[in-house]
């Protein structure tokens, strides 16, 4: 079967017109391998291996444009591929290649994660791990990663969070409120030393203060359905469910 024209396009790949009028899409790394641009014929099994090798080459390069639009780890590249409905042999091959030219490192990925991570959020190195993990890179990797996790930006956050729900606090006592801000910073991947550290340097209102306020204004809004002792019974309950006690 004769090619009868070659036509290249803008991403280098060819275009390849058969005698039969069939086209076919080729890479520059097939036409090289069987020789077309010289031979210009083939029969129906070098056909056959063109487009084994071609979907290989297909596989490779859309997983090429993937790493240079957005840096994905290795298991992201492979789950990519795979909902586009690529082989597996194929997935698996031209990840093995992209990673021996080292376009894939998921050690280098995790690295530039953690950076922008610690740039742009307010998550401690346990939630970065986590995240990490999820995605599909490696715990060894994961946990190495995120040793580099500078205890001076984990203070930092820490001692900007804890003081930011302080002075949003209104309503809550200070055995409440501590507890509230440790579960909040270690959901958010904090270290519970530095968590403790800094909840026991923090300044927190006096609870004789706040319990004044919350004690008028929930008087306030109960004395429209109680009174009496019964007011106060509702009162002391709800305080009490807030934290302060009955002996503040």
């Amino acid at each position: 079967m004769n090619i009868n024209q070659f036509k290249k396009n803008k991403d280098g790949s060819y275009t390849l017109c058969l005698e039969n009028g069939k086209t076919y899409t080729v890479y520059q790394e097939v036409i090289l391998k069987y020789d077309l641009l010289l031979s210009k014929k083939i029969d129906e099994q070098v056909l056959s291996s063109i487009k084994k090798d071609n979907d290989f080459w297909k596989t490779y390069y859309d997983a090429l444009d993937l790493i240079k639009k957005k840096a994905r780890c290795i298991k992201e590249i492979k789950d990519v591929l795979t909902e586009k409905g690529y082989l597996k042999e194929n997935v698996d091959e031209a990840v093995q290649k992209l990673v021996d030219q080292h376009y894939l490192d998921d050690q280098s990925y995790a690295d530039s994660y953690l950076n922008h991570q610690i740039q742009s959020t307010s998550y401690g190195p346990n939630k970065i791990k986590n995240i990490l993990l999820e995605k599909g890179v490696s715990l060894e990797i994961a946990e190495k990663t995120v040793e580099y996790y500078p205890r001076e930006s984990e203070l930092d956050k820490v001692e900007k969070r804890v003081q930011k729900m302080i002075r949003s606090n209104h309503t809550k006592s200070t055995t409440f409120l501590k507890q509230k801000i440790k579960d909040t910073l270690l959901k958010d991947g904090f270290s519970p030393d530095v968590i403790q550290e800094k909840l026991e340097n923090a300044s927190f209102l006096e609870d004789n203060h706040l319990k004044e306020k919350e004690y008028e204004k929930l008087k306030k809004r109960l004395m429209r359905k109680y009174s009496g002792e019964e007011l106060e019974r509702q009162i002391k309950k709800r305080l009490y469910q807030k934290g302060f006690t009955y002996q503040e």
